[in-house]
């Protein structure tokens, strides 16, 4: 048992403490993870996916293109009944990464278009029937957030956004880089 907690130990200090004194944001790399967030709508958690490919476009700066998927759920009650979304977001994004002496903080803004493929299942008590709600369509979305290089290939991940259909978000993640 002592020997498993001084391996952690080790480890734990390597990861958090080990300097990064070269850029941690490459041209030419890969960067993906999972996030957890609160959406905004129905104050639910909410699933997601990143993923981004750095490149450099001239005369205007390091970018990163890629896709995300978000997932989400919940429910609204109203008298006689209850309505129950479910968000599945696919999409792509483009991000302008801004330049900064710390390399281990990488901050970006992000323009986001997607498919909410959202669903809506209706519960009724009683005799009473309403319409269901429409729920998903193409979305537009705009994220502000930054990573925080704890390695020089893990990253700490927190961006805020808001979008269409009444979307807003706040999400914390890890992204790998390879």
């Amino acid at each position: 048992m002592k020997n498993t907690i001084r391996i952690l130990t080790l480890f734990l200090t390597a990861l958090f403490f080990t300097p990064n004194t070269h850029a941690q944001y490459e041209i030419d790399k890969h960067y993906a993870g999972p996030s957890i967030g609160l959406s905004f709508l129905g104050s639910t958690a909410q699933l997601g996916l990143n993923y981004e490919y750095a490149f450099v476009i001239e005369d205007f700066g390091t970018v990163g293109a890629g896709g995300i998927f978000r997932y989400w759920s919940y429910k609204e009650s109203f008298f006689g009944g209850s309505w129950s979304y479910t968000n599945i977001l696919i999409g792509g994004q483009f991000n302008y990464h801004f330049k900064m002496d710390n390399k281990k903080i990488d901050p970006w803004l992000r323009a986001v278009l997607a498919f909410d493929a959202g669903s809506v299942n209706t519960s009724y008590s009683g005799n009473i029937r309403r319409d269901d709600p429409t729920h998903g369509g193409l979305w537009l979305g705009f994220q502000g957030g930054a990573r925080y290089w704890i390695t020089p290939t893990i990253a700490l991940t927190g961006r805020v956004g808001f979008g269409t259909l009444s979307y807003g978000a706040l999400e914390l993640g890890v992204d790998l880089k390879f």
